[in-house]
């Protein structure tokens, strides 16, 4: 008998059409019925919203400390790298051991690593290369932790809410991509608190996290036999993703965009200062923009009805928006003017990747997701590796033309990915650009 959730073969299909409950309301909150996904949810909250904060604290240090647009870059590595690197490994581990185990070790050493900076901080003795290697450790635990969450969400809800529960993860993360920064920017106004404190609170958001894991119930090894050698099974997620066109065109659109488009918030802090002038609390007021942009993009997306082809035209949309709001604020002739510009740059690039990130996982059996989601997740390295380039380019030609630049190609990236070879009558009349296997 087959599952009504998976297709002949044994994959998931679109999206179970079950999810398309009556209303906004219905849709949006599906998943959090089931108490241990929305334990799971609640602890989502505040490790990625410490871990996007530590992007912006980590970057306004350095840049404190050097003034230069290449070390935020570098420190920007530090996370960057083994994200890259080791989330294949990542995910194959997400799928053999215990998934809450692999979170529960990796947030410890995140929360610890984030008080070591605090402390160095408090000191006072804190340099650039510290940073580089806090950074580095929490890239480690973060290309571990990351894949195993995702995994885990499928223990957690029926295949019914699966797609809910993934679009309410992913607005979570995306909404937190860009709101963490954002909060960071406005504590670092508060003389009180500083960099010192910033990274105090993020230690204790981790606390916070440990705390509801210990709560989730101890997990089962995932059932899968070890028949394979360990290289097959290090690459075992590239070739299922390479044998699925579906899959490939999803992941394509999810590691090009935000490579050449997302650097932006990385050289964030140079922007506040050499292109409008204005110190900390201006560089809070510009993420701080583009965080409630990235929540009113989460939001609506998270109540999107489950059809394959309103997701898929929504991403589309939502990536051109991004490209040319990216391109209007570098544009952007006035820092009042920069303000809302952002806030579609958020909502857009929250959109964009919430969706894209649902459809793989919607597509995805459960006993591969651990392994996709270890492909997928080599994207988040693409912010961080993309910022060093990025630097490098704004030393030269200067940081509005950089921004400029990186819109048009995420404009042109996102058109090509949905549109190759598509007539733009099938994409509007048929599943989406990104989704359905009918398209190969």
């Amino acid at each position: 008998m087959i599952d009504p959730g998976r297709t002949a073969t044994g994959d998931v299909a679109a999206l179970p059409a079950v999810v398309a409950r009556a209303g906004f309301a219905g849709r949006w909150g599906a998943a959090l019925r089931h108490p241990q996904f929305r334990l799971l949810f609640l602890s989502l909250l505040p490790g990625t919203l410490g871990m996007m904060m530590a992007m912006v604290a980590f970057g306004f240090v350095a840049y404190q400390l050097s003034g230069s647009a290449t070390t935020l870059a570098l420190v920007n590595l530090g996370w960057g790298i083994p994200m890259f690197l080791l989330s294949p490994l990542a995910g194959e581990a997400a799928d053999r051991f215990p998934r809450r185990n692999v979170l529960l070790w990796t947030q410890a050493t995140v929360g610890l690593t984030a008080v070591l900076a605090a402390v160095l901080l408090a000191a006072g003795v804190i340099q650039v290369w510290h940073l580089m290697a806090v950074t580095l450790i929490q890239g480690i635990a973060f290309a571990f932790n990351i894949p195993a969450r995702q995994a885990l969400i499928a223990e957690l809800v029926p295949p019914e809410d699966l797609a809910n529960a993934v679009a309410l993860y992913n607005a979570g993360v995306n909404f937190n991509r860009v709101a963490g920064p954002a909060i960071a920017g406005a504590l670092l106004t508060v003389p009180a608190l500083g960099a010192t404190g910033v990274f105090a609170i993020m230690a204790l958001l981790y606390g916070v996290v440990l705390v509801a894991l210990f709560r989730l119930p101890p997990a089962a090894v995932p059932a899968r036999p070890v028949v394979e050698s360990r290289m097959a099974r290090l690459t075992a997620g590239f070739r299922y993703v390479a044998a699925q066109p579906h899959l490939r065109r999803l992941m394509l659109l999810a590691f090009l965009p935000p490579f050449f488009g997302m650097s932006y918030q990385a050289l964030m802090p140079a922007v506040a200062a050499e292109v409008f002038r204005v110190d900390a609390a201006g560089l809070g007021a510009l993420l701080t923009a583009s965080g409630l942009g990235a929540l009113a993009g989460s939001l609506v997306v998270a109540g999107l009805g489950s059809g394959v082809g309103q997701l898929s035209r929504v991403q589309l949309l939502s990536g051109v928006a991004f490209g040319f709001a990216l391109i209007a604020f570098g544009f952007a002739p006035s820092f009042t003017i920069a303000l809302p510009l952002l806030a579609l740059a958020g909502a857009a690039s929250a959109a964009y990747t919430s969706i894209n990130n649902t459809l793989l996982m919607a597509q995805t059996p459960p006993s591969h997701h651990g392994r996709v989601m270890g492909v997928y997740m080599m994207s988040f390295a693409a912010m961080p590796l993309a910022s060093l380039p990025a630097a490098r380019i704004a030393e030269t030609i200067g940081l509005p033309p950089t921004l400029v630049i990186s819109g048009a190609l995420s404009v042109v990236i996102v058109l090509a990915g949905c549109l190759a070879g598509l007539p733009l009558a099938r994409l509007f009349s048929r599943p989406g650009c990104t989704a359905s296997e009918t398209w190969t």
